[in-house]
């Protein structure tokens, strides 16, 4: 069981790939366009996801010598799913703004961002990611009107 979750977890092998977070986010987001495109998924199998998501991510961490590993991208993946369910204009140009903002802000990790990413346990990988994507629709919609 541990070995799924960790293959899970690194995102079937994206997480050792060089700029990983970058990578896996690219691959996400076109991962989460098909899903939503094709599915009715929505919030609330969002939450049921993240929440499992989580928990493989405190698993896997508690397990590891190294504390929220690079290798760990489960958390870019989750952003992204939160950025394109939530962006209601699913243009391209939207999206792609979107997807740079998180990473932006994923990278930079601005406070609140930094605090929840300093919280060493599943919570913090997932939480910080989260809210990165939250923070980057919010931006989203605060320009509307220019993009």
């Amino acid at each position: 069981m541990y070995k799924l979750l960790y293959i899970i977890v690194i995102g079937f092998g994206v997480g050792y790939l060089p700029c990983s977070g970058t990578i896996a986010t690219i691959i996400s987001s076109i991962v989460w366009y098909y899903i939503i495109s094709v599915s009715n998924i929505n919030i609330l199998e969002l939450v049921v996801i993240t929440t499992l998501s989580t928990l493989f991510c405190h698993i896997i961490n508690n397990c590891s010598s190294i504390k929220d590993h690079y290798s760990i991208v489960l958390d870019e993946f989750i952003g992204t799913g939160i950025i394109i369910l939530l962006l209601p204009d699913k243009s391209f140009v939207k999206i792609l703004f979107s997807i740079f903002l998180f990473r932006a802000l994923d990278i930079i990790k601005p406070w609140p961002i930094s605090y929840l990413n300093s919280i060493d346990n599943g919570f913090g990988i997932i939480a910080d990611d989260v809210l990165a994507a939250l923070a980057a629709i919010s931006i989203i919609f605060l320009l509307k009107n220019f993009i």
